[in-house]
């Protein structure tokens, strides 16, 4: 059996590397752990587009690789893993919009029109009749017609005060103005 021997400098340089790698530096691995919990963080408390979820998703994938020991068989478990995760949220996306009780967002009872529902008046019946403006329409504001008060528009036009009006344009529940030619 023969044995080596190695110069005392050469033994303190390797001493040194060794004490610099267990003790004082982390490998790389770790650098990119700290860096995707660091950045998926950042991508929960800052409303943005993204970038710092898909960095922190990568540096994540990076280190899981490394740590486990890359090559191929890291490849397939980090494969697995994100397959795992895309099949369980795709299942609860599917499943729990139908539970009532996991979704308290959505209005699940249907609102009719015989329970008093509604969604807004239909003045179409107004077209073309008459009335008189209780206050200045620049362009917006208040009329009498057929003796019950309405938020109108004028089309456009300066309309003063106790101007006679005609309904000449309905749009949902938007009753649009203009001025009585005589």
């Amino acid at each position: 059996m023969e044995v080596l021997t190695v110069p005392r400098s050469m033994l303190s340089e390797a001493k040194s590397m060794q004490v610099l790698r267990g003790r004082y530096a982390m490998p790389i691995e770790y650098y990119l752990l700290i860096a995707g919990v660091i950045l998926m963080s950042v991508e929960l408390a800052v409303p943005g587009f993204g970038i710092f979820g898909i960095g922190g998703l990568l540096c994540l994938t990076g280190g899981g690789y490394y740590l486990l020991g890359g090559g191929l068989a890291a490849l397939t478990v980090l494969l697995g893993f994100y397959i795992l995760v895309a099949l369980v949220i795709a299942f609860l996306c599917l499943y729990l919009p139908r539970e009532s009780k996991w979704n308290p967002f959505v209005l699940w009872d249907k609102q009719q029109n015989s329970a008093g529902y509604t969604g807004g008046s239909d003045f179409s019946a107004l077209l073309g009749k008459q009335g008189v403006a209780l206050t200045t329409l620049r362009p917006a504001g208040t009329a009498l017609i057929e003796g019950k008060r309405y938020d109108v528009s004028s089309l456009g036009d300066f309309l003063s005060k106790n101007s006679k009006i005609v309904v000449s344009k309905v749009e949902g529940s938007k009753l649009f103005v203009d001025l009585v030619k005589e």
